[in-house]
């Protein structure tokens, strides 16, 4: 059997270095499923969840947010005090990161387990990037 360390090892790609970085209670308890993404030599962190489709048991996986400095910090709505905003086309390197990622996870024995995968429960296979997932600078119009 695999160990689970390489679960959570880096990922080097072209663009950049993704892991995932477990399961965690967030700010307001609920637990969670994060990654960590290397953007232009700084680390920053996310969620990530399954999403179920409307038969229950089939599931997508939806970024629900990104750009966290500290690990601590995540399970809220991203705010500009504890997030970081990017470019349109540094959102563009950060979602190309998690969509070459998630076929490197799922070619694990020990997938993350955002990614489990039972009998009667499977992945569809689509990421989506949730409203607002993450801040973009104000010099492209949001805050």
């Amino acid at each position: 059997m695999a160990s689970y360390e390489k679960t959570l090892e880096w990922i080097d790609l072209p663009q950049g270095r993704i892991r995932y970085a477990g399961g965690r209670r967030g700010r307001d308890e609920s637990p969670m499923q994060t990654f960590a993404e290397e953007v232009r030599g700084r680390t920053y962190y996310g969620e990530i969840r399954k999403s179920f489709l409307p038969d229950r048991h089939t599931y997508n996986l939806e970024v629900v947010s990104f750009g966290w400095t500290n690990h601590d910090w995540l399970g809220a709505e991203p705010d500009p005090r504890y997030c970081a905003a990017f470019s349109s086309i540094e959102l563009l390197e950060v979602q190309q990161l998690i969509l070459q990622a998630v076929p490197a996870w799922l070619a694990l024995e020990d997938r993350p387990s955002v990614l489990t995968e039972y009998v009667d429960s499977r992945f569809a296979g689509e990421i989506v990037f949730r409203d607002g997932w993450a801040l973009v600078k104000d010099d492209e119009g949001i805050a």
